[in-house]
């Protein structure tokens, strides 16, 4: 509660993801999602801060049933992949049910807002250049995977470099390609994890990312994070951190100012 009323407070933040309904049992930390949720929006009413949305992970349909009824949820972050074994480590299905959960799951959210304040839907996207499992997967199969996914329903596509491994140039032929094929850099946003001494590639890919319009970015305020279920502890590489992110939208700033720092 008390990192949500600080992040809030101090950060000019449009979207905070607060938690994730998935097993107790593999991460009992997020047991207390909801009230949280509760939490965040009686603490945002009392602050006049009601135009930043509340996400909640859900990870599939099952999970996505026992919270349907709780109107007060409108923002959803659902999860998907371009590793066929990555899905299946990590959810138990195979892409192709995995596509057709998450469709199944946009159906749902869509009906029970009928009529009402539409939901707001991202759809996180895992290894956007290396898979933990099968290593390194080729650019035009990626490519080909996200635009697959771009004609569903949801209204931002998150590109996670899961591994924290993706360089510049494959970076540029990825978001160069896809959007040549039309999708477009407003619904783009990346979740990037920053291995250590590669500070200086993710800010490289960081104002990659702006020169293409992409100016969404996922970021923790502690140096932590990555995919546990899938990664060993020691192979973890951190969420880019906010301080992090600062430091390259500021040197991006000042090297379009032609400003020399």
């Amino acid at each position: 509660m008390e990192i949500y009323k600080d992040v809030i407070t101090n950060y000019e933040v449009k979207n905070v993801e607060i938690g994730s309904i998935v097993s107790e049992k593999v991460l009992p930390i997020f047991k207390d999602t909801l009230h949280i949720l509760e939490f965040a929006k009686k603490y945002q009413n009392e602050n006049q801060n009601e135009k930043i949305n509340n996400f909640i992970l859900i990870p599939n349909k099952e999970k996505l049933n026992t919270i349907i009824d709780n109107l007060d949820v409108k923002c959803f972050s659902f999860i998907t992949s371009i590793s066929n074994s990555f899905q299946v480590k990590n959810t138990k299905m195979n892409l192709k049910k995995a596509d057709q959960e998450t469709s199944e799951m946009l159906k749902l959210v869509h009906n029970k807002t009928d009529g009402l304040q539409p939901p707001i839907v991202k759809l996180y996207v895992s290894c956007i250049n290396e898979c933990p499992i099968e290593g390194k997967i080729d650019n035009d199969f990626i490519v080909n995977r996200i635009l697959i996914l771009s004609k569903m329903n949801v209204d931002n596509i998150c590109l996670s470099d899961t591994c924290g491994t993706i360089t510049v140039e494959d970076f540029e032929y990825i978001i160069e390609t896809i959007l040549y094929f039309g999708l477009s850099p407003n619904r783009i946003s990346l979740h990037l994890h920053v291995k250590p001494e590669r500070e200086d590639v993710v800010e490289q890919i960081i104002h990659k990312a702006l020169d293409f319009k992409i100016n969404q970015f996922d970021v923790s305020n502690i140096k932590t994070g990555g995919c546990s279920v899938t990664i060993s502890k020691e192979n973890l590489a951190a969420n880019l951190s906010y301080d992090l992110f600062y430091k390259a939208l500021c040197k991006y700033i000042f090297k379009k100012s032609n400003i020399i720092v």
